[in-house]
């Protein structure tokens, strides 16, 4: 981490702790006695973050699905459970 906020320091300065991940491109470390617990990370960050989970997510499922001896679709899957498609209840 680039910088470490106390929770109440964090509180009272968040424009300050936004501007440092913002324009500085800081990661900024927020802890709560003495304990890290949070993170302000730049936006940039977050996308990768979540870009590598959605791959890895992603070749999970194609693993999952060549490795299985049956599949079912959505649809399928939503209608043995009495759902519509989009996952809602029927009425």
């Amino acid at each position: 981490m680039d910088a470490s906020y106390t929770l109440t320091d964090a509180r009272n300065n968040l424009g300050k702790v936004v501007n440092e991940v913002r324009h500085g491109g800081r990661t900024v470390e927020i802890t709560d006695h003495g304990t890290p617990v949070a993170a302000v990370i730049p936006i940039e960050l977050l996308d990768y973050f979540q870009q590598l989970e959605d791959e890895r997510d992603l070749a999970a499922a194609e693993e999952s699905k060549a490795s299985a001896t049956r599949w079912a679709s959505h649809a399928d899957v939503a209608a043995r459970f009495g759902l519509n498609p989009d996952g809602t209840r029927k009425q």
